[in-house]
């Protein structure tokens, strides 16, 4: 009844989406809608997504990105995100925006988990990381990860955490909303007080946990979503034609404000 959907939606998006939206149905259809209206508000991040493209391999070889295997009790997924590169040219918020949206749609076709702990190991982290950050692009990945693809950010901590971090919460509080600013959880060099909150089990080794090597979980993390290079590829058919929604249609209103297009502000 959308025609500015694509007709092409799977079951099993709609089902997780559903189970991330706690089975409300209206936020399911705004998910859907944010999902493929992403595509084409932020195309760099969204669109040309090769799990094998040069943008998404350096990335990758710059950062060790990963997502573990095995649920917490509370059934959330914990992601890490550990020993940058050095020298901070690598950084592209909008490389990295594309790489994190791979992970969520492989999570949406092929996971059940109520919400994500992230992990980031400041170590390594210059001023130069910090301040090539892209303030507009933290904000659009915040707003897919939350509308488009609905999941929950249960905490985010920042371990190893020392000069940079004073640096690094101002950046985070200027993009992240106030709800997610107050799960931001700092841990000095040397604590141990991730492991009050984050079980050893739930853990790579090289964080001081038993879930095995960092590498060989990046390594597995990496090559599943290689499998699917054909179904990324082929989802850029798949958006939303904003010329075909519906008058009705009001959830581009809440989602981007002006009723989602300037097509439709009027200036008195």
């Amino acid at each position: 009844m959308q025609p500015h959907l694509p007709d092409e939606i799977d079951d099993a998006r709609i089902e997780r989406i559903y189970v991330n939206c706690k089975c409300s149905i209206e936020r399911v259809k705004k998910g859907l809608d944010a999902y493929y209206s992403l595509r084409t508000r932020y195309p760099e991040m969204m669109m040309n997504r090769d799990p094998m493209g040069a943008d998404v391999v350096s990335t990758m070889e710059h950062i060790v990105m990963l997502t573990m295997p095995r649920l917490t009790k509370e059934l959330y997924r914990v992601h890490i995100f550990a020993d940058p590169d050095p020298d901070p040219t690598w950084v592209s918020w909008t490389n990295y925006g594309k790489t994190v949206s791979i992970n969520l749609d492989w999570m949406l076709l092929n996971d059940y988990s109520l919400g994500d702990v992230v992990i980031m190991d400041l170590k390594n982290t210059t001023a130069g990381h910090v301040l090539r950050s892209d303030i507009n692009m933290i904000r659009a990945i915040e707003f897919g990860y939350k509308t488009a693809y609905c999941r929950s950010l249960k905490a985010l901590h920042l371990i190893n955490a020392d000069k940079v971090v004073d640096l690094a919460m101002k950046i985070l509080k200027a993009a992240l909303s106030e709800k997610l600013q107050k799960r931001i959880h700092v841990h000095p060099p040397g604590s141990t007080t991730l492991f009050d909150q984050v079980a050893k089990e739930y853990l790579p080794d090289e964080l001081g946990g038993t879930a095995g090597p960092m590498n060989k979980l990046a390594y597995d993390f990496f090559r599943r979503t290689e499998k699917m290079r054909d179904w990324f590829l082929e989802q850029d058919r798949y958006i939303a034609d904003e010329s075909k929604r519906p008058p009705d249609n009001h959830y581009a209103d809440d989602m981007y404000g002006v009723a989602g297009s300037f097509k439709k502000l009027s200036v008195d």
